[in-house]
């Protein structure tokens, strides 16, 4: 299964909080908060649901008709990748 394909979807335990419009996440297994910025918060948002990358990558694009789409497709799985190496969301596949 492609990276495309791959579903992701947040870990458990995870504490989201907004404030004045932020999210911020607190890992209280790690002792961590995270900050998320709106592309972040945004992606957060869909992963209230397991999603395939391609799913997050079209919503962007409809949201960001000017961007390129591999552009926007490299910052989508970037911040993927770093929501799973900090242990606040997983590959479900």
């Amino acid at each position: 299964m492609t990276q495309q394909q791959e579903l992701y979807g947040r870990n458990d335990g995870i504490i989201e909080r907004q404030v004045d419009g932020d999210i911020f996440l607190i890992d209280d297994r790690r002792g961590r908060i995270h900050a998320l910025d709106q592309m972040g918060g945004g992606i957060w948002r869909l992963l209230e649901q397991p999603q395939p990358v391609q799913d997050i990558v079209a919503v962007f694009l409809a949201a960001f008709p000017g961007r390129k789409p591999r552009e926007l497709r490299r910052m989508v799985e970037r911040f993927l990748n770093q929501l799973e190496l900090d242990g606040l969301a997983a590959r479900l596949s």
